[in-house]
């Protein structure tokens, strides 16, 4: 049985001939056109996590469009069952009640006795600690519950797809505190449709302000640094959130960007960071002080100066409103159009996107403002992505692994055990919010695929198929029962099989079958 499932995961392991799907004669979907339910299947894989029985069955019949448009505009449902079990997470709180405690200057302080010693560990947690890590697990199980569970799994793909491109590092500092809260606001910063909206959104949150240290960045001639000075203390810019707004966030690396622009944007942004809670009124509410949710922006740590940035000047004696403009001009600038289609490209089409579908979703992006729907139309509408459709070319992330199998196991039933997906997720090197570096998880084919992560993905599917896993939850939401997959459901999921996969399985057991089919080249890819 292993030498039969090793055997089928060998394609998935090859480079994919790109170029020959995108010049083959296909007919076209069309992003109007309604998709039948091989279309819908892929659709759900591509834009979404899976297939299972009701999914498609709500997606067959559906335009591409309507399918993108209630993933950007609508709000999502989940079952009801989730939804109580969801509200009574530890990251269901609002950071209204969380920022008092554990923010700069709270009530929880970092020196707090020890609550625990971690097994296996001489080094003892604070009760902070203690409260903040099991605040980032909640608030990353609760995205994968989201994500498995959600009406429109189109809109749990393209939120992951911003989380992942605004990127922060949940272990950083109080980060774990604030993750579920920037994960809401950039869910409603996507119902804008405005690129600039969720390029503001992740800014003017406290979380990306302490992850890139924008927070610590202070004008060397400003009123703050001269008091700091005068104690004995040095105080100067930071370039690191500068540096990467312009490298990931907004133009890309490779677009022309000088360094002389990475000093300007850092010295327009200072005086942004967070809120302190020790701060007397007098400091907040100051001329020129302003403060947006938990995220402030303090004039005495700002630089007044006159800049130049890619190109623009700004002239001096100007506070945040320089900053605002500021993301404006990088939201608007034609090698952020280019850098934000291409990305998009990337995940959602090809590993090597055919150039003129990036260029057709750039000019899209540029005429339109910045409208995601805009700059994703030209994808959906071209005949490379209907290609694409029809012959998988996407290997799979493995969050998108973790949970189409999950999604097919359970076919319909309310998954409801986010630490076995968590555990599974961190297990194949993806978990939410754990990525340390700025650049977000990739999504190439070359950067999951390996001998190692596939035995890893092997095991996950001989698990659900082998045994009852308790991934799902009861109607009552206080219990997990087992998910009893079939094979009938596993085929509806996996759908269409080349003809050396099913030769493959000619001969196996159901059981054998299912581990095959959650297994195979068909299923690793979308």
């Amino acid at each position: 049985m292993k030498r039969r499932v090793a055997s089928l995961c060998r394609p998935a392991c090859g480079a994919l001939l790109i170029g020959a799907l995108v010049h083959a004669t296909v007919s076209i979907a069309g992003i109007d056109q309604p998709m039948d339910e091989a279309t819908a299947r892929a659709m759900l894989n591509r834009f979404g996590y899976g297939a299972d029985r009701a999914s498609l069955k709500a997606t067959t019949g559906m335009t591409p469009r309507h399918y993108l448009d209630r993933a950007i505009r609508a709000r999502p449902a989940y079952p009801a069952a989730l939804n109580a079990q969801l509200a009574t997470s530890p990251a269901a709180q609002p950071l209204e009640r969380l920022w008092p405690l554990y923010g700069p200057g709270g009530s929880e302080r970092l020196d707090k006795p020890a609550a625990k010693q971690p097994p296996g560990s001489d080094t003892p947690r604070s009760q902070r600690e203690v409260d903040g890590r099991q605040m980032l697990v909640a608030a990353s199980t609760d995205r994968l519950l989201e994500s498995a569970n959600s009406d429109s799994p189109g809109h749990e793909a393209l939120l992951n797809f911003w989380l992942n491109h605004f990127s922060i590092h949940g272990l950083k500092q109080i980060n774990k505190f604030l993750v579920a809260d920037y994960t809401r606001q950039l869910q409603r910063a996507m119902r804008e449709d405005s690129f600039a909206a969720l390029l503001k959104a992740s800014f003017f949150h406290p979380a990306m302000q302490i992850y890139l240290d924008n927070n610590r960045s202070v004008a060397a001639d400003s009123r703050f640094a001269q008091r700091a000075e005068r104690m004995g203390k040095q105080l100067g810019i930071n370039e690191n959130l500068a540096r990467e707004m312009l490298e990931l966030h907004t133009l890309g690396i490779d677009s022309g960007y000088t360094q002389a622009d990475v000093q300007a944007l850092a010295r327009i942004i200072t005086g942004a960071g967070v809120l302190n809670n020790r701060l007397p009124e007098r400091v907040v509410s100051a001329p020129g002080a302003e403060r947006i949710g938990y995220f402030f922006f303090d004039p005495n740590r700002h630089d007044f100066g006159e800049k130049r940035l890619l190109g623009r000047t700004y002239p001096g004696g100007h506070g945040i409103d320089e900053i605002r403009q500021a993301l404006d001009q990088l939201a608007s600038h034609p090698k952020t159009a280019e850098h934000i289609a291409g990305k998009l490209a990337r995940r959602f089409l090809a590993d090597e996107p055919p150039p003129n579908v990036v260029k057709a979703m750039t000019a899209a992006y540029r005429h339109s403002g910045g409208r995601v729907s805009a700059t994703l139309a030209p994808l959906l509408d071209s005949p490379a992505f209907a290609a694409s459709l029809k012959h998988l070319t996407k290997f799979k992330e493995p969050v998108d692994f973790v949970l189409s199998a999950a999604r097919a196991a359970c076919d319909g039933q309310v998954i409801g055990n986010g630490q076995l997906l968590w555990r599974s997720a961190q297990d194949q090197g993806q978990a939410p919010f754990m990525r340390s570096t700025p650049d977000g998880y990739g999504s190439q084919e070359s950067d999951w695929l390996s001998p190692p992560a596939m035995a890893k993905r092997i095991r996950l599917a001989q698990t659900l198929s082998s045994r009852p896993v308790p991934l799902a939850i009861s109607a009552d939401g206080k219990d997990f029962t087992a998910c009893r997959p079939d094979i009938a459901t596993v085929r509806v999921a996996v759908g269409h099989l080349n003809p050396e996969t099913r030769a493959a399985l000619a001969g196996l057991s159901p059981q054998e079958e299912m581990t095959a089919l959650l297994a195979s080249p068909e299923f690793m890819h979308r």
